[in-house]
């Protein structure tokens, strides 16, 4: 029986001083591949470190495993998860008060593992950026394939990332770089989804009958090749803004015409230009690049370049230019600020739902990447409370204000909405369009997006 899950840090911290570990059970990936014996004694640090790199993050422990010092005594372990309800009193609400403690715990061990693998990501193109002003537009291609590959595992491992990573709702610094790890990891989720979605409807379409040999997944829209490659396109798509005077993409007033004309030829003139000193010749990046601006239906107004018939942008620059709309809305920009996140979503989904099949397809693989209530939104509960989402199953949420509105004196405790009553639940007939119109309500941790857990 399963008794405490650790994170892997944990264990590894624990080598890394000459200790050793062994679980007790098998450990295994998410494809049923063994990755560790339980009754290995573990005192190398490679073998964890190939267990966190198949992206398992928390390691069950059971009967018989342990954590031991170079002397060979067991350590003990506070930080362990306990999942043994019967520890408790054995009442339903000890165990869903378990189950929530060990799923805040989770989610503090995620956002940790993600603020490192965006941190990196958006340090990498900054450098980068840099790299193509000082050397003709020449940058570190394989440093930034890395950081990509880095940000596919993390997205398709947590699902939605952003949904993990402190964003500031009231500063804009460093917006350009974090801008385009935002659409990276969002967009990559949404192009999975999408993938997995529209390939099981043509399927269904295509074969009425089983396969004979019990085979599925016959048809993929795109290849695994191809997600790589849109992955690294939603990484770069804004990378001729290097090319543009610093001033102009930091203004807070009206650009005028002739500064507005500069600023649009990063995506058909000066991205193009980038790609080609540095031989990246994919036409996935190309059209990233060059035609993210672009209308995606036929009729929009305002898309640059506009001699590009909306049916023949690619699918995968659609998915760009939604997650551009998308994360430039939740984010504060220095002309604009932060939009809360279902009013974003519900707005980008009005906008462009029911303009064409395939668009309506990618607007559903976009909600249910992002769900109802994104982590960092801010809701109203059905009694009249303001909360702040903490992870949008459930959701789990931490109150700040009472009933009237009024803010809380001392720090609420999170709870999940499904364990409680009508009155805690989300009251979708209410929201808030951004988050400053609460700012002197917002406890500090949401100012600073470090939540207490």
């Amino acid at each position: 029986m399963i008794r405490t899950v650790l994170p892997i840090d944990r264990l590894m911290a624990v080598v890394r001083e000459g200790g050793s570990v062994k679980t007790g059970m098998d450990v295994y990936d998410r494809t049923g591949v063994l990755l560790l014996a339980g009754d290995v004694l573990v005192d190398q640090i490679r073998t964890l470190e190939g267990i966190s790199r198949s992206g398992v993050r928390r390691i069950p422990m059971a009967r018989g495993g342990g954590l031991f010092d170079r002397s060979g005594r067991t350590i003990d372990h506070p930080d362990a998860l306990d999942l043994d309800p019967g520890a408790a009193d054995g009442s339903s609400e000890s165990a869903r008060t378990s189950d929530l403690g060990a799923r805040l715990r989770e989610i503090k061990e995620i956002r940790q593992h993600a603020t490192r693998v965006v941190s990196q990501a958006r340090d990498c193109l900054k450098a980068a950026l840099a790299q193509i002003r000082k050397e003709k537009g020449q940058f570190d291609v394989d440093a930034v394939r890395t950081q990509v590959k880095n940000m596919v595992s993390l997205s398709l491992e947590v699902g939605h990332p952003g949904a993990y990573v402190g964003r500031d709702l009231f500063c804009f610094d460093n917006y350009l770089y974090l801008h385009a790890v935002n659409v990276c990891a969002t967009g990559t989720v949404v192009a999975h989804r999408f993938n997995a979605g529209f390939s099981s409807a043509v399927e269904a379409a295509l074969w009425s009958q089983p396969s004979p040999d019990g085979l599925s997944g016959r048809f993929s829209y795109y290849l695994p090749a191809d997600l790589d490659d849109i992955s690294l396109g939603l990484f770069l798509f804004d990378i001729g803004k290097a090319l543009v005077p610093q001033s102009l993409l930091e203004k807070s007033t009206a650009l005028t015409r002739e500064e507005r004309n500069l600023v649009r030829r990063h995506a058909y003139e000066f991205g193009p230009r980038i790609l080609e000193a540095n031989h990246l010749t994919h036409p996935v990046l190309a059209n990233m690049v060059g035609l993210h601006h672009a209308p995606i239906f036929e009729g929009e107004k305002g898309g640059y370049p506009g001699n590009h018939p909306a049916a023949e942008i690619p699918l995968y620059v659609k998915i760009c230019k939604l997650m551009d709309i998308y994360d430039a809305m939740v984010s504060r920009t220095s002309y604009r600020d932060a939009r809360n996140p279902p009013a974003a979503a519900t707005e980008l989904f009005r906008t462009y739902v029911k303009k064409d099949d395939m668009l309506q397809f990618l607007l559903h693989a976009f909600v249910k990447s992002i769900g109802l209530y994104p982590a960092g939104s801010i809701v109203y509960l059905k009694n009249g409370q303001m909360a702040y989402v903490l992870e949008e199953k459930g959701p789990i949420v931490i109150p700040f204000t009472d009933a009237r509105g009024d803010r809380l004196a001392s720090p609420a405790e999170p709870f999940d909405t499904t364990t409680r009553n009508d009155l805690f639940q989300v009251d979708a007939d209410r929201s808030i369009q951004t988050p400053k119109e609460v700012f002197d309500r917002l406890p500090e941790f949401i100012k600073t997006m470090t939540p207490p857990m």
